[in-house]
This record gives C-alpha cells, structure tokens and sequence, in this order.
C-alpha cells in the first residue's frame, strides 16, 4: 500500500514538474494567432504586424490562421477548444465577446468561461458617413433630413459594430431608415459610394479612399475620443449628440486554463510591440486608437461590454437568431 501511495506522489510530483518545465520554456515552437477574418482585412493586417514584433519578444514565429464566416464563430469555438498552452491564441473583438451573445442562438462557445483574456489591441471609434449627392453637411442637417423622411433613407451593415452604432444613432435621434445586410463592410462602402445606400457607421480603414474620390462625406466620428488620421471631423457627442459614444474593439485571448505564466509573457510581448511608435502610426492611418491592457483589465472591459451590448440590443429590440 504504502508503494502504491509514493508511486501515485511521484508521478503526480513528475507532473507538477513537467508542467513547470513547458512553462518555463515557453515557447519552444510557433505560437498560432487564428483570426476572425480573410486575409487582408483589417484585424488580420494588425495580427501579421503585431505578431513579427511580437514573435522576436518571445523568440518564436508568430503565425496568423484565417477562420472567418459564421458571424467570427468558427474561429471562436475552433480556439475555445483548443490545447490551454499558449500555442493557439484568438484575436477577439466586439462581435466575438460582446455581441454574438446576444445576436446568436448557438453560440457554441462562452466569451468568459471559455477564454483567458491576454491583451487589448485597439480600440476603433467608427465614422458616419453619407454618399456626397446627399444634401447634409453637419450631423445635425442629416437628422433633419432623415426626420423629414422617416423609413426613406437605407443603410448598409458589414459587421455588428456598425448595426449597434446605427441603432444607437437612431434610438437618440429618433430616425427611421432601413438596413441592408453584407458580408462585410467593403461591399456595403462599394455601395454607398455608387449611391445605392445614404449613409453608414462604418470602419475609418474602408472609408479614407472614397473620402478622397469624394464619392461619400464623414460626418461624424462615433467616440467621444477624436481620430489623429481625421483631425478635421468632429465627434458625434460634439455634434448635437452628446449622449453618443460608441467604439469597437479588437483583443488577444487564449483557450480558458492557459497558464498565468504564459499569459504573462504573451502579454509582456505584444505591450511592447504596441508600445512602438511605428505601430501607434499604422494603427493611427487605419482608424485605430493602439491601448494596451492587462489581462485583468481586459477581463474587466469584456464585462462592462456584455452589459453594454446586452442594453444596446434589447433597446433595439434586437433578438438572437
């Protein structure tokens, strides 16, 4: 008995161990970002330019996956079950830990109990904008319009951060219009500035082009934080909206169960590469504020956003599909 009861220490002992030693040696192979998006899109570019520097930090390769579809579920769920060792990693945002609980019946994965919360990237106050025929100037000229023409105006949605910061709009204003579904923000931009949508709340990163072709017109910036990349455009709150402030935003997570430990050194990593400057201006060019986090902190605001979307979507009358 009592040989039985020393192999059962030992071997737990040999465990305890060699849990210690993978952490300590962390890591010791590529670390796997899997993203919520195709290539090319924005998160996607942020996770390749974040991961090379962080890869040197850590002294691995930093590897961007791409699982986008099913309103960024597939990503989720796929990292949501995933080993918890540090190695396969989720670049999360409004839509994967705030909105989808909301907005989705099968969710297939918990934002909290499911995921360790590593870094904030960024936070990224979104523009309204109107295609340029329409006669409006000012925010305020478009709610007049809009009032003066309630259910006649459309507008497109690419992502759930645009459909909240509509109908947050529309909730404050009182406006009426319609929404058009796509499968992302490019397309519904493409038709707005070829005059089949009015308006959209949208990402500054897909507007900037046709800003310059002067095909559609920037309003308003959705913070109550201006954009340096938009010095010129007023926020929404300064414009007769002062309730208004809305912004989406993209985070690092790791499967529930990830180690303190490795946590730590991923974090450690990516603060340093978003401490960069040369970081801090890309991020500025695509629209984006670069905030860095603890994870605590990053637990705290994923909590605070859940209540927030969770009043938003109800107030929209919003219901899980």
């Amino acid at each position: 008995m009592r040989s039985t009861h020393f192999v059962f220490a030992l071997a737990c002992l040999m465990l305890a161990v060699g849990d210690g030693w993978a952490q300590a040696d962390f890591p010791n192979k590529p670390i796997r970002v899997v993203v919520t998006v195709a290539a090319g899109a924005a998160s996607d570019t942020i996770a390749r330019r974040l991961g090379e520097q962080a890869g040197k930090a850590l002294g691995q390769q930093v590897i961007v996956e791409n699982k986008p579809g099913a309103q960024s579920m597939i990503a989720a769920r796929y990292v949501a079950k995933a080993p918890h060792d540090g190695y396969t990693l989720l670049v999360g945002s409004n839509t994967t830990h705030a909105a989808n609980p909301y907005l989705v019946k099968d969710l297939g994965y918990d934002p909290v109990k499911d995921f360790t919360p590593i870094t904030l990237w960024t936070v990224n106050p979104l523009l309204l904008v109107v295609n340029s025929e329409l006669p409006v100037r000012t925010v305020q000229e478009f709610v007049k319009y809009a009032k003066d023409r309630p259910g006649k105006l459309n507008y497109g949605v690419g992502n759930t951060g645009g459909l909240v910061a509509v109908q947050l709009l529309k909730s404050q204003t009182g406006i009426e219009a319609t929404p058009v579904n796509y499968q992302g923000t490019a397309p519904a931009m493409t038709d707005l500035a070829a005059g089949r949508l009015d308006f959209m709340v949208t990402d500054p990163s897909v507007v900037r082009s046709f800003v310059q072709q002067g095909k559609v017109r920037v309003l308003g910036i959705t913070s109550k934080q201006k954009l340096a990349s938009f010095p010129d455009v007023a926020t929404l709150s300064e414009s007769g909206l002062p309730g208004y402030d809305y912004a989406s935003w993209v985070g690092l997570f790791a499967p529930s169960g990830t180690p303190p430990e490795v946590v730590r050194r991923i974090q450690a990593a990516y603060a340093k590469a978003l401490a960069d400057p040369a970081n801090q201006k890309f991020l500025s060019d695509l629209g984006m504020i670069a905030e860095s986090s603890t994870p605590d902190q990053l637990e705290k605001f994923v909590q605070k956003q859940l209540e927030f979307w969770g009043r938003l979507t109800k107030e929209a009358g919003l219901t899980p599909q």
